[in-house]
């Protein structure tokens, strides 16, 4: 999880620190809860109300269960949806490297080019989009456009633009798919729907009557813990460009570095580019 900083610098936390510490922290809020609960006295007379409050709780546990379960089911299809599409998009550029390897080095040059291009924003700008929020020109319209303005030599070569111009089509779809999940896919109205549900469920264990008060705090600690662990995982699911555990670029760093064998002449410049772009980070 990337964690913002007074400026404009930020840190990025391991999830499962940062796991741990949500948990800690809901679990210190409801103790903190619960003693205050005890300490108005409202649990005088909870004893005799045991069997009502079981019902009641049980009902509330139930339909707080299947919302959960609603939308983490929701945000993980989402999650593989998003792995799917990189997954396609990077297929579709190793493809047109391989649909434009026999082109006249100068051809290859344009294409190679292009194709680093996009995948350096797509490292470099895009990944961290979540945060800045600002969106980046593609790469891949000027890629079509050279290449609609270049006269194919023979039936071969146009062929080739034929497939390259489909793979590129494919690619802006899929840049758009990508870019949308960028940011939560989750209405705000249902993220406020299960904290409330949260919120709820952790109070009405308060009217429970156990009669060791530090029994009654283990309960509720197993019970907190397993809420929140649950609510992280929703999140962590809805936010899937966040921190280091988060998906990862490696599959275009993996075009780039399929690129360097792509075409030798490129090799020098992609080199010095790569450089810069360590230096800068």
């Amino acid at each position: 999880m990337t964690i913002d900083l007074p400026g404009d610098s930020s840190i990025s936390v391991p999830q499962w620190v940062t796991c741990i510490l949500f948990v800690i922290g809901m679990v210190i809020i409801a103790q903190v809860g619960l003693w205050l609960f005890n300490k108005l006295g409202w649990q005088a007379g909870l004893e005799q109300n045991n069997e009502v409050t079981g019902i009641i709780f049980g009902a509330i546990g139930l339909i707080y269960s299947l919302m959960l379960a609603f939308v983490i089911v929701a945000v993980w299809d989402d999650y593989n949806n998003l792995d799917k599409t990189i997954e396609t998009e990077t297929d579709r550029l190793n493809s047109i490297l391989a649909h434009t390897s026999n082109l006249p080095d100068k051809l290859k040059a344009i294409v190679g080019k292009s194709i680093y291009d996009y995948c350096d924003q797509v490292v470099n700008q895009e990944w961290r989009m979540q945060k800045t929020r600002i969106e980046y020109p593609s790469a891949i319209p000027v890629l079509r456009q050279e290449l609609l303005n270049i006269q194919p030599e023979s039936q071969i070569q146009e062929r080739v633009f034929d497939a390259v111009d489909k793979d590129l089509s494919s690619i802006s779809d899929l840049h758009r798919e990508r870019l949308s999940h960028t940011h939560t896919q989750m209405p705000p109205l249902i993220w406020q729907i299960l904290k409330a549900g949260t919120i709820i469920l952790i109070v009405f264990t308060y009217f429970f009557h156990v009669p060791s008060d530090r029994l009654k705090r283990v309960y509720l600690t197993f019970t907190v813990v397993s809420v929140s662990i649950c609510m992280f995982l929703v999140y962590s699911l809805d936010h899937p460009f966040d921190g280091q555990d988060g998906i990862d670029n490696q599959p275009y760093r993996n075009v780039q570095q399929e690129l360097k064998s792509y075409i030798p002449v490129l090799t020098p410049r992609l080199n010095n580019k790569c450089a810069y772009t360590t230096t800068a980070d």
